[in-house]
């Protein structure tokens, strides 16, 4: 037999190794409302590979604000921060997508979808937004004059019902009045606190004349660092950011009413503003964004008339309501170096707990 004759399979020459392929993947588009909470599953980012090898997503840019999350392992997009409708309508996410040794990207964008709410936006102006006050027809919004700050410390008027501005109704406040928080008002008289000062400021409502005769200082530690304020037109409780407590006086006469202070929660540690139905008091929490509430006759927690805040509802003010229905300020967040802000003020409302 030939020697020929061992050549056999062992002789023929190896086929070439399977070569990998990328990863397919195509522009994608979902829509999410602006008020989806944490969490909110947007969709799935679609992805193919023919040789059916285990992918990978993650998100590249695009994603201002770490607003959205992607799940490696599924592609599942879902929202991680608070969007704003009236700030960023979309996004353009690139995606990236891995077998492990190969990627491919493509463009996701993400709609938000505009949520009525009976909230309304302020005018231009009223960017320095503080406490607020209403008589159930008219609200006044205070606008603070930080530091060197061009705009006037100021009360805005608006039409509860829409937001229309009501300029008749506006005024300037005193000179020294320059950082107004809280506001209240028995339909005659209107109280503003000071943060930057120890006078409690009165104004004529209708005419915005101040009224200096109905006007007190604080006593005790309390000095500065006033915040909100609320009256049942016998007894006005201010709060104190430095103190984390609520302060009582006698609107008459200023006298301070130490039997109805009380301390706020530990929690409850960066308060803003604050509201009472004569037998609740409810207070803000910006850190927290979260509405505290408390027995007004002995300030004992009431946690089952507590809420959480709306997520772009950040930076919490004044706060009023009519019973039912709660408004709570957000005096927006300016960006110093772009000049121009990142989520504009306005006025919220809630469903008040019962």
């Amino acid at each position: 037999m030939g020697c020929g004759d061992d050549d056999g399979e062992d002789n023929k020459p190896e086929p070439d190794e399977e070569k990998n392929t990328a990863p397919a993947i195509a522009d994608q588009t979902f829509s999410v409302a602006e008020d989806a909470a944490n969490g909110t599953a947007v969709g799935t980012v679609k992805a193919t590979d023919a040789d059916k090898d285990d992918l990978t997503f993650s998100i590249t840019s695009g994603n201002t604000g770490d607003v959205f999350a992607i799940e490696g392992t599924t592609g599942k997009l879902a929202t991680a921060g608070a969007l704003d409708y009236e700030t960023t309508q979309s996004y353009t996410l690139a995606v990236s997508v891995s077998d492990g040794e190969l990627s491919n990207k493509a463009n996701i964008t993400v709609n938000v979808t505009d949520v009525a709410d009976t909230g309304f936006a302020l005018h231009a102006d009223n960017t320095d937004v503080t406490g607020l006050w209403s008589d159930g027809t008219t609200m006044w919004v205070a606008n603070a004059m930080w530091d060197d700050d061009d705009n006037k410390a100021k009360i805005y008027a608006y039409r509860l019902s829409d937001g229309m501005r009501q300029t008749s109704k506006e005024f300037d406040m005193h000179e020294n009045n320059t950082v107004p928080i809280g506001l209240w008002s028995d339909g005659m008289t209107m109280w503003v606190t000071d943060s930057y000062d120890d006078n409690i400021y009165a104004y004529e409502l209708a005419t915005g004349v101040r009224q200096e005769s109905k006007e007190f200082r604080l006593e005790g530690p309390d000095h500065f660092d006033a915040g909100d304020i609320w009256s049942d037109e016998t007894t006005i409780w201010i709060e104190n950011y430095d103190d984390r407590m609520v302060y009582a006086y006698e609107l008459a006469t200023g006298t301070r009413q130490e039997s109805k202070e009380f301390d706020l929660h530990p929690d409850n540690e960066d308060l803003s503003g604050i509201w009472s139905d004569g037998t609740t008091m409810w207070v803000t929490d910006w850190e927290d964004n979260k509405v505290y509430a408390y027995n007004l006759a002995d300030g004992m927690r009431q946690e089952s008339k507590e809420f959480d805040m709306h997520e772009n509802n950040t930076v919490p003010i004044g706060l009023w309501s009519d019973g039912t229905t709660m408004w709570v300020t957000d005096s927006g967040i300016y960006d110093e170096e772009n000049e121009q802000f990142t989520k504009v003020p306005k006025i919220y409302a809630y469903s008040l707990p019962k």
